[in-house]
């Protein structure tokens, strides 16, 4: 190893995948045929491998680059001249049909000089044992076998990635280009939102948006290199480009792995009734695995509005045309007969169904059935999820047998059958209440919604734990000048640089991050994301987030609230006052609760079923009966759990419903199917506590998914509900959904169709938040209120109004967002 021509590949001579890694040997067939791809070297993985032994015996205790290795490296780059290089990692796992490992392992660019050539070459090494790089094997894969590829700089104009089929819907006539000035980096870290190109029929179109960065004949011209790729590769590809000089420059070739299958259509069968989108949870069609695990809702309604005594049995839930509909159960599961306003009465008390329904919805609210609900989430229901979750957190999935595996995904989908119970539980609990307590603020002192909310607002102390925790991580960065210059580059490199904050990194993510960011569990987990985890500890650094000054504003608010509705009070009588003060208390215990038990009932439930069914996935891979660890979720848990046991060929199987699930995408629904019900009919017939506890429950309802307010005329405003008071003018950062959450940056204006709990993690970076759907007390209406932040909900469209990039104005007191010149 003391020459070049004995360590280094030229790279038209690296077509060994096994030698060079399977980036680079793509870029060396490619070569061959003549296409424009910059020069370059490879450190094949032999010398990799030799270092990763030496690391292993004493008494090195790290890997190292040797000096001759990397004097022949320097001596190989020489002929380009002066400039900047990129030094990219190419592992033979990586770029491959059911793999792509896209964006884990690490790129270097602008490399100068022989010290940051060897750090450079040591990071590429290093990102092979990168926890989130074990986390996306599973086992896997071939094992640590990396090259490096050491190319020059290409002096890009533009640049950015072709898709040779519609990543979205799988089509495969159309080449869907995303582009940036300069070079890609920016658009690959999700700094900035490209520019969009399609071409199809020789024809490209630009769609509005993004800052320019091509021309019609430039995408043109990148389409036909990638068409040409893909030709010679024989299936779609994924092409990084560059636009240099006037001339397309191709930077890396890989299968598109994470192409939807070819689309299968499905039947639309509406069944009877009014059935109405539920896009609040299910905005996509959901996976199968996902969509029967959330089925267990149905049964978790009809018991929780059943111990009420309320007059419905609760929801239906079903899938028409793939997609998720949802219709509210009248009691006996048919629609009432309509009858004439004066036999309601009579109705109530004769038809036994109704009078049984009226006995115990009356004996639960004497009872206060509601306020038990929530101290017993306090005293019991909620040690004991936190002590389930804990339990299967702790178990190593990878030792168990299949029938121990067997039992413990069961055990995950108990405890997640277990905590929707719970939830819907307490939320009725709430909205009896809240109700009770926004009645007496309305009848004693005038005030609606956005006024009581107010005295209760940054009391949820448990949905903030996350970013309160994560700036005690900023802080510790923060007293450490070396550490705060390291924490923009790659996860691995930070925690590698200070132990003490890689133990505590490792902590919050054991804490917090055991949690899904989508209710559809085929996507990643938290925890599965550090990189996102690092992206949001930057944005609070940035935006120099202090949880204290956050908590003492929120309390002065109360304060002066408080202070308000007791001069107001000042002339009832002392009977008003005793109820207002404890409406007020039950409010104050219940309210925070709306939010703070999803962590355990919802979310971190769900994060331990995707971790299991993963594990079954990775096994039933390697056995042969799937074509990848993530198609698990194309399966029932019963098939996939007989999988396990039987060893059939599932391929067919999970193909179909994988094109079923692309054919609904791609064919959205109406918003409702059927014939709307007639409105319930008057309940001042029933006793006062049924008529509160039925009314309550449609309150709430109608503050969860409140209806869209009508648009103004004018073009530059849009409006919606005030959903957290004050001002901010700031630049949309338009989130589509929680795969973007790394693109905010501190004090952008977060647009996006909704928020789950779990982005509350993002709202210290927030300028303001603007919603198309929710209502005051929405997910994300009460988070923004516990951070302060400026909120507009239920604006219907602000996601197609607006786009990324525009300054605009929220006021989140009078529920509008105006676009500024």
């Amino acid at each position: 190893m003391t020459t070049s021509q004995a360590v280094l590949l030229p790279l038209p001579q690296a077509t060994d995948r096994r030698l060079a890694g399977t980036k680079a040997a793509t870029l060396a067939a490619l070569v061959a045929h003549g296409l424009p791809v910059p020069e370059g070297v490879v450190l094949p993985v032999g010398v990799f491998a030799q270092a990763l032994a030496a690391a292993r015996e004493p008494p090195a205790a790290r890997l190292a680059l040797p000096d001759e290795v990397l004097t022949a490296l320097v001596e190989a780059v020489r002929p380009w001249g002066d400039v900047a290089l990129a030094v990219r990692s190419s592992s033979v796992d990586e770029d491959l049909p059911g793999s792509s490992y896209a964006g884990q392992y690490c790129t270097v660019l602008g490399v100068r000089g022989r010290d940051a050539l060897r750090a450079a070459v040591l990071r590429c090494w290093t990102s092979a044992s990168d926890d989130r790089v074990v986390a996306y094997s599973g086992g896997v894969g071939e094992g640590p076998a990396m090259a490096v590829l050491v190319q020059p700089m290409v002096p890009a104009a533009a640049a950015g990635v072709a898709f040779t089929a519609d990543p979205v819907t799988g089509r495969r006539d159309i080449v869907v280009i995303d582009a940036v000035p300069g070079l890609a980096d920016r658009m690959v870290s999700g700094e900035v939102t490209p520019e969009r190109w399609t071409v199809r029929d020789g024809r490209a179109h630009r769609e509005p948006g993004a800052d320019a960065a091509l021309d019609a004949g430039s995408a043109l011209a990148v389409a036909e290199l990638a068409c040409v790729v893909a030709r010679l590769r024989g299936a779609p590809q994924d092409v990084e480009w560059a636009l240099a000089e006037g001339e397309v420059v191709l930077l890396q070739a890989r299968p598109v792995t994470a192409l939807p299958a070819a689309p299968v259509p499905l039947p639309v069968e509406v069944p009877a009734g009014y059935w109405v989108r539920e896009s609040s949870h299910a905005p996509l069609p959901w996976t199968r695995l996902s969509h029967a695990v959330y089925q267990s809702r149905v049964a978790a309604i009809r018991t929780a509005v059943g111990e009420l005594g309320l007059l419905v049995d609760g929801v239906d839930l079903r899938d028409i045309g793939g997609l998720e509909y949802l219709r509210i159960v009248p009691l006996g599961g048919k629609e009432p007969v309509r009858i004439p306003g004066w036999a309601v009465p009579l109705a109530f008390r004769l038809v036994p169904v109704l009078r049984r329904r009226v006995r115990k919805c009356v004996a639960a609210i004497r009872a206060d059935v509601p306020m038990r609900h929530v101290h017993r989430w306090t005293a019991q229901w909620r040690p004991d999820f936190e002590a389930r979750v804990a339990t299967l957190q702790d178990i190593d999935l990878g030792g168990l047998d299949d029938d121990a595996l067997d039992r413990h995904v069961r055990s995950a989908l108990s405890l997640f059958a277990d905590g929707l119970l719970i939830h819907f539980r307490l939320h009725l609990a709430l909205a009896m209440v809240l109700r009770e307590f926004a009645l007496a603020c309305q009848e004693l002192l005038g005030w609606d919604d956005r006024a009581w909310l107010r005295l209760v607002a940054g009391t949820s102390v448990r949905s903030t734990e996350p970013a309160r925790a994560l700036a005690e991580l900023a802080a510790y960065v923060t007293a450490r000048p070396r550490l705060r210059r390291l924490v923009d580059e790659p996860a691995a490199d930070v925690l590698a640089a200070d132990a003490g904050f890689a133990a505590r990194f490792t902590a919050y993510l054991r804490r917090y991050c055991c949690r899904t960011l989508s209710y559809d569990l085929s996507e990643p987990a938290i925890d599965e994301r550090p990189d996102l985890v690092l992206a949001l500890l930057r944005q609070q650094l940035a935006a120099g987030y202090d949880p204290g000054a956050r908590d003492r504003e929120l309390a002065g608010r109360r304060a002066a609230a408080t202070a308000e509705a007791h001069a107001l009070l000042a002339g009832h009588d002392a009977a008003a006052q005793a109820r207002f003060e404890t409406a007020l208390a039950r409010a104050l215990t219940a309210y925070p609760i709306r939010e703070d038990n999803e962590f355990c009932t919802v979310s971190a439930p769900g994060a331990l079923v995707r971790r299991a069914v993963l594990e079954a996935g990775r096994r039933l891979t390697r056995r042969g009966r799937l074509p990848d660890p993530a198609a698990a979720f194309h399966l029932r848990p019963p098939e996939l759990l007989a999988a396990l046991r039987l060893g059939d060929d599932l391929h067919a199987l999970v193909a179909r419903r994988a094109g079923e699930r692309t054919w609904a995408l791609a064919n959205p629904g109406p918003a409702s199917h059927g014939t709307p019900p007639p409105p319930p009919p008057p309940m001042t017939s029933l006793p006062a506590e049924a008529r509160f506890a039925n009314e309550a429950f449609l309150w709430l309802l109608d503050r969860i998914l409140a209806p869209l307010p009508a648009q103004d005329t004018d073009s530059q405003v849009v409006r919606g509900i005030a959903a957290s008071p004050g001002s901010y003018t700031g630049v949309v950062c338009m989130l589509r959904d929680e795969t973007e959450l790394g693109r905010l940056r501190a004090g952008e204006v977060l647009v996006c169709p909704m928020t789950s709990p779990v982005w509350s993690v993002v709202f210290p970076s927030v300028g303001a938040l603007v919603t198309d759907a929710g209502g005051t007390l929405s997910h994300p209406a009460i988070i923004a209120r516990e951070y302060g932040v400026p909120a507009v909900v239920a604006t219907g469209d602000a996601t197609t109004r607006l786009r990324d990039g525009q300054v605009v104005t929220v006021d989140g007191t009078t529920g509008q967002v105006r676009v500024q010149p």
